[in-house]
């Protein structure tokens, strides 16, 4: 697994709507590839983690180069990690002004504004930044959508299996009724209707 933070100059500026627009569509595609991580946005700065499997993330880096939104890409630092330090989320999220990096512990006496030509200049800075909003900060719109997700997706695994254990019991049932019509039924039939029943009282 390998971890890839950069730099890059939005094209235009970006509006709420778009910020949302890019934000939703990241997390979507990355739940799907596995990727997870965190985006800052400031004075037309954006300031990105990623993390997943190389391939895939190696990928997703090639992409970003080409999306039209950016624009000189730069890559702060690529490596492996033992584990996800952002597991939690599709995609963190937080626009970020020069107060809120005032605060930020080796930055405040510096005058290190959040954005590129400055960071560019200061990759430490990047990665004192990103540290800072990892763990305690993040939108809170995020973390509701990412727990509505987890719920959504808990709820279709309850409904597969249940879906799964009916048909088992259908199959039974209709074994027993086919039977019963020809002959009478065997202790066979009763072992097939305890396990269907077994089945559906599981959970």
């Amino acid at each position: 697994m390998i971890q890839v933070s950069y730099l890059s100059r939005a094209t235009r500026p970006m509006s709420a709507g778009d910020l949302l627009a890019l934000l939703m569509h990241a997390r979507r595609s990355n739940q799907a590839s596995g990727i997870t991580g965190m985006l800052l946005f400031g004075n037309d700065t954006f300031l990105q983690v990623i993390e997943g499997e190389a391939e895939v993330i190696d990928g997703l880096v090639q992409r970003l180069a080409r999306d039209p939104r950016h624009e000189d890409v730069r890559i702060l630092s690529r490596r492996e990690v033992p584990q996800r330090q952002y597991s939690d989320w599709s995609m963190g999220f937080e626009q970020v002004g020069d107060r809120g990096v005032n605060p930020i512990e080796g930055l405040r006496d510096f005058g290190v504004r959040f954005d590129f030509d400055a960071l560019t200049g200061d990759g430490s800075a990047a990665e004192r930044i990103l540290d800072q909003y990892r763990a305690p900060h993040w939108d809170p719109l995020v973390r509701e959508l990412d727990a509505r997700d987890r719920l959504v997706a808990d709820l279709r695994r309850g409904l597969q299996e249940s879906r799964s254990r009916s048909e088992v019991a259908a199959l039974v049932l209709e074994s027993v009724v086919d039977a019963a019509r020809d002959r009478p039924l065997t202790a066979e039939h009763l072992r097939l209707c305890e396990s269907a029943l077994d089945a559906l009282r599981q959970r």
